[in-house]
């Protein structure tokens, strides 16, 4: 054989080795990445002993080792990928992985023991004519590599056939790069176990097939990083055996061709009779999978061999499977277009979603003329959907009409069949699905299947959109109560800046009273500024702004804010010198003071006093501000006191005291009342002391 074939050899060892190095590295832990390498570094095995049998120039104690280290390479080629096989693009691979494990180990050792059993003569050895003569332990070694090759193709079939349409444009070149691979060495297995040799002239077209497969790989997997894909395999025993019947088809046509060749010893040229072999399967196998074809058998086995058309209840299991794991409208409509397009096997499917804003329905997965991207709850088609509340023909509903808005409609989306998406009596959303691929007009089985998905599909997208408005009435409500918050301290700080007002008339020519006029205006303005930027940028939950406070000097800011006017002859005494620095939020913090000076103040009716306490226990600072005002009843306490927007106050916001209790509750503190009807009201701050403490 010529030399220069040995240049194919050295390159695909070449190429598998780098390819395999590559996919390992990304992912040293995965045993998708595992298996992969395993199986390129076999192939460069295979490729490594071929170039040395073809340097070796038909040299026998050469050639024999370079036969053994490719024999070497095809014994790890079961196990390799088999790993990789039963893992590539499997969503939950550990589960399969574990379910597998049994076989994947007896595999491994059948591979070993072969790899162990390569230098005996038993394996392989070489006649004085120069054949390698494969003995008996050589052709049980091709029966098992055959064998492990036909359950890698399975699997591989499994994973395509159950890929969806945009998925399997993913994994296809992979998927075929690899089964080309594996197919050509089941076709090798057949020849050394009809002739019992092997053939050196294969050499330089399995290096061919492995070159054009690898680099096909390789191009796949750079490009679009194909071995993060996830598919859930849907099973069908008479389809997952259709490459047992291809394998065994083609050792049938083999045999044929063998005996007619030995019959009437017609010559050939070896290595271009192969090559032709090969391409011709790989074209086969690629035919079989194309859509339409493979829709017609499809159709075909369903037809006679299946009562029904559809495995409906396992096409239920797998709607309910695949739609119920999707929470976003966006998921959930890729998905209902997959599962119809693979159920079904059409290509031209559209769906329509209710919207509660326009009131329309509208798709926004398609570019269609505007005119079709929003269809009007008026429209002829969605009026028929009403009435029928199921699918249907185009053109049996228009039968022969002439209608401008559905024929326009149709043209642009070539649909025939209309399928609603119902829940109770309320069309959330409709698909408009085109020709059957196979040919085959849409009947019965079709409608019923259809219907099915659908109504699952239509009970997912309500439920979402449940949750979707669940949450914006919680976000309203959150806004409502921060929104409250506000506009309860905006009132506060409206009555600090009328006292201010009101005391002005008497004492606006005294320069102490104008500077701190001036100090109070400013500081009130600053918080209002500060509360209505609060107001446009309302957060989800309450924010604090923490730093260490001395409680006293907190207090007594709160103290000099609150609105006293001279209808009342109010008193206020303090005792909150002593206390250590407690780590909160100050703004909040004095919000919650002047709440409860403001609220004891106004319990009082004429004459009275409130008493500010501040102490140390059990690692607390406790604050206490009591009043001898009206007080309050112990159901009212019980019942009304804490809820939010109920007050007993004229021209209150009834949110004072709920707003007190949540800052103090986010500051991990307690807040505690006790009050007696006629007798007056006290509430406690308890702060925890050292909590988040920072040095300064």
């Amino acid at each position: 054989m010529d030399n220069y074939f040995v240049i194919l050899p050295i390159s695909g060892a070449a190429l598998c080795f780098v390819l395999g190095l590559f996919t390992f590295f990304r992912d040293v832990r995965h045993p998708l990445n595992i298996g992969f390498a395993l199986g390129m570094v076999s192939l460069a095995i295979i490729e490594a002993g071929d170039a040395i049998v073809l340097l070796s120039n038909a040299e026998r104690q050469i050639a024999l080792p370079g036969i053994r280290l490719t024999l070497i390479g095809q014994a790890i080629l079961p196990a390799a990928w088999l790993l990789f096989s039963i893992v590539f693009a499997r969503a939950g691979y550990k589960k399969i992985l574990s379910r597998w494990t049994p076989v994947l180990l007896g595999t491994a050792i059948v591979s070993l023991f072969f790899v162990l059993m390569v230098g005996s003569s038993k394996f392989i050895s070489i006649s004085l004519s120069g054949l390698f003569i494969l003995g008996p332990v050589g052709r049980y070694f091709y029966i098992y590599l055959l064998l492990g090759l036909v359950l890698n193709l399975v699997h591989l079939e499994n994973t395509l056939r159950s890929s969806s349409s945009f998925n399997r444009f993913q994994i296809k070149h992979v998927i075929f790069g690899v089964a080309a691979i594996l197919a050509f060495f089941i076709y090798l297995s057949s020849q050394a176990l009809l002739f019992r040799t092997l053939n050196i002239r294969t050499i330089p077209v399995i290096s061919v097939v492995i070159l054009i497969s690898t680099t096909m790989i390789a191009i796949f997997i750079v490009r679009h990083r194909l071995l993060s894909v996830d598919i859930y395999i849907s099973r069908y025993v008479v389809f997952n055996s259709l490459t047992v019947l291809i394998v065994g088809f083609y050792l049938l046509t083999v045999g044929m061709i063998t005996f007619g060749i030995k019959s009437l010893d017609l010559p050939f040229n070896y290595f271009f009779t192969t090559l032709f072999i090969f391409i011709s399967i790989l074209a086969l196998v690629m035919l079989l999978f194309t859509d339409r074809l493979r829709r017609k058998v499809q159709l075909f086995i369903n037809r006679n061999f299946y009562k029904h058309k559809y495995d409906f209840r396992e096409q239920w299991m797998e709607t309910i499977e695949k739609i119920s794991t999707k929470m976003s409208l966006d998921e959930i409509q890729r998905t209902i277009i997959e599962m119809v397009s693979e159920t079904m096997g059409a290509k031209d499917i559209r769906l329509w979603l209710y919207d509660p804003v326009s009131r329309d329905y509208l798709i926004t997965m398609d570019k269609l003329v505007a005119a079709n991207r929003h269809i009007s709850r008026t429209h002829p088609l969605v009026q028929h959907m009403k009435k029928h509340m199921g699918p249907f023909m185009i053109n049996e509903f228009l039968n022969n009409r002439h209608n401008k808005d559905i024929n326009v409609l149709k043209e642009e989306t070539k649909a025939v069949l209309c399928a609603p998406l119902v829940v109770g009596q309320e069309i959330i959303g409709f698909i408009l699905q085109g020709d059957n691929p196979a040919g085959e007009p849409y009947g019965q089985d079709d409608f019923e299947i259809l219907k099915a998905m659908t109504t699952q599909s239509a009970v997912q997208l309500k439920n979402i959109r449940l949750t979707q408005d669940l949450i914006a009435a919680r976000e309203v409500e959150v806004f409502y109560r921060m929104s409250s918050f506000i506009a309860h301290d905006l009132k506060n700080l409206t009555n600090s800046l009328s006292l201010t007002s009101q005391n002005a008339r008497y004492n606006m020519d005294n320069p102490e009273f104008q500077r701190d006029t001036i100090n109070t205006i400013n500081n009130t303005v600053s918080r209002m500024k500060g509360l209505i930027e609060r107001l446009s940028t309302i957060p989800k939950a309450l924010e604090l702004k923490r730093e260490n406070v001395e409680l006293g000097g907190l207090i007594r800011n709160a103290i000099k804010k609150i609105a006293l006017p001279g209808t009342k002859s109010v008193t206020i005494t303090e005792e909150i010198d002593g206390v250590p620095p407690v780590y909160v939020d100050p703004q909040a913090m004095e919000t919650v003071f002047l709440n409860l000076l403001t609220n004891a103040y106004e319990a009082i009716m004429g004459e009275g006093e409130i008493r500010v306490r501040a102490s140390e226990s059990h690692g607390n600072a406790n604050i206490t501000i009591a009043d001898n005002g009206t007080g309050m009843s112990g159901d009212f306490i019980k019942t009304t006191l804490f809820q939010p927007f109920k007050t007993t106050k004229k021209g209150g916001f009834g949110i004072g005291i709920y707003q007190c209790k949540t800052i103090v509750e986010a500051h991990n503190g307690k807040f505690e009342v006790e009050s007696v009807e006629g007798k007056g009201t006290s509430f406690t701050v308890r702060l925890p002391v050292g909590e988040g403490i920072r040095s300064v």
